[in-house]
């Protein structure tokens, strides 16, 4: 996986793309994963859904979770799986900074309740999803 080289600058927290780069070579390690909690990311075209904006949905991330990432100034654009059916299908999503509410790192050995695997959290982000 490669690291892209430009640096995003319109971050609602100037520290969520570097935590987000760093994520992307932690994850090259078999044993770490990533947890990151979003208000909702979108599904990129081209696609075949109807409902392309996904509300309280956390992504979980490790080495053969996430392809091509790629950051752009107001997120991270990256590929993921997102439908439980073979053949898997890859889909392209956009993650917004601003809508990042935490972000913890994990090793497969660490408890998910282990407090200090939390990188980023900011409770003042977090949103209900809209009442339709």
């Amino acid at each position: 996986m490669s690291i892209p080289g430009n640096n995003p600058t319109a971050a609602s927290d100037p520290n969520l793309p570097a935590i987000l780069q760093q994520m992307l070579i932690d994850i090259q390690d078999p044993e770490c994963c990533y947890w990151i909690n979003i208000n909702y990311f979108d599904v990129q075209p081209p696609t075949d859904r109807t409902i392309t904006q996904w509300w309280q949905a956390p992504l979980y991330v490790n080495y053969d979770a996430i392809w091509d990432a790629e950051f752009v100034e107001d997120g991270m654009l990256c590929d993921v799986i997102l439908k439980n059916e073979l053949p898997a299908e890859r889909e392209r999503i956009k993650i917004l900074y601003d809508q990042i509410y935490g972000i913890s790192r994990f090793k497969t050995e660490q408890s998910v309740a282990d407090k200090d695997s939390q990188l980023y959290y900011d409770t003042t982000k977090f949103k209900m999803p809209p009442i339709h």
